[in-house]
């Protein structure tokens, strides 16, 4: 049995976090730890765990803690995974991993020192409809894929975070959304992108809360990315372009349906079940729960990591990019 501790009590803990591990018989909550008091208390009520600290250290410090899951705000990410492993924890840390690339390369050093696991959170790239499409694409039926068109919709209002560090900078869609995009295509095909196009603007906040990107990976494919917090109605929609043949998929709130278009005609690959509708109304994506599952296998070291400090850093390198051109447009 796994014996996890959770830093950070906020809304992604609450609403994803708690319901997965609940789903996965290996892993039981054993601590939790919040600077607030009233919902590190309130997670440690949902959760069955044993103990509570106000303190994170403190539950680094649980001899009978032995990995942590760390839901907190991007800022204290890579101080507190580097304390993780040295304190002999392995690591499921919500995206993303540092805030900067010397981050990200400090946490792999530390890594390689002690051995340990250290899993980015990239729940959407663990969604059921991405494998099918792999084998799809592998299978030859579209061809050789010739771009990527990737639309992420979310409403931030409705979502109610805790905290506002979305909104302290201009580039903070870019740290929220965008290593969920860049996960996906790191599902399907090659990942390291060049970035040659960005634009950036605001509807409804005074930072930018719309963005669109054209990328390009080594292999040729085209990435066409577009990322909001200001659609009514949040989704996450992607399509995969071949040469003979088309996929498309929502992530969101159809994460094991694939819809395929080829010379072969057009049919619908899908999960049986009125359970995945009442998963999704209630919450329980199943990326979340697979995810853990790949964490379990990590740390038993029977499964390939899927992502890695080094692809963190690929992700970190195009954030950067796409910051530092954001920065020369006039939103302020």
């Amino acid at each position: 049995m796994l014996r996890l501790g959770i830093i950070g009590c906020g809304r992604v803990t609450t609403m994803f976090h708690l319901k997965a591990v609940k789903e996965v018989p290996d892993v039981t909550v054993t601590a939790v730890a919040d600077s607030n008091r009233a919902r590190m208390e309130e997670v440690k009520e949902k959760s069955g765990a044993e103990k509570g600290y106000v303190n994170y250290q403190k539950l680094l410090s649980d001899p009978n803690v032995d990995a942590v899951a760390i839901n907190t705000p991007p800022r204290f990410h890579e101080e507190m995974v580097v304390e993780s492993l040295r304190l002999g924890k392995h690591v499921q840390c919500e995206k993303p991993l540092a805030r900067n690339k010397e981050g990200c390369i400090r946490i792999k050093n530390v890594q390689q020192a002690t051995g340990l696991v250290v899993l980015p959170v990239h729940n959407y790239a663990f969604t059921p409809c991405l494998a099918t499409a792999h084998e799809v694409i592998r299978s030859g039926e579209i061809g050789e894929v010739q771009s990527i068109q990737l639309r992420f919709n979310n409403n931030l209002r409705s979502y109610r975070s805790r905290s506002d560090f979305r909104l302290e900078k201009k580039g903070g869609i870019v740290e929220d959304l965008l290593p969920h995009v860049l996960s996906v295509v790191h599902a399907i095909t090659d990942f390291s992108s060049k970035v040659e196009a960005v634009e950036g603007w605001n509807k409804s906040y005074k930072v930018i809360d719309n963005l669109k990107l054209k990328l390009r990976t080594k292999k040729g494919v085209k990435l066409n990315c577009s990322m909001n917090w200001t659609s009514l109605i949040p989704s996450f929609k992607v399509s995969v372009l071949g040469e003979l043949g088309q996929i498309k998929m929502e992530l969101m709130k159809f994460p094991f349906r694939v819809a395929v278009k080829s010379s072969t005609g057009r049919r619908t690959i899908d999960r049986k079940g009125l359970r995945k509708y009442l998963d999704i109304l209630q919450l329980k994506h199943p990326s979340f729960r697979r995810q853990y599952l790949h964490f379990y296998g990590l740390i038993q070291d029977v499964e390939s990591p899927r992502f890695t400090v080094n692809d963190e850093i690929d992700i970190m390198r195009i954030m950067e990019e796409v910051v530092t051109l954001l920065h020369e447009t006039d939103i302020t």
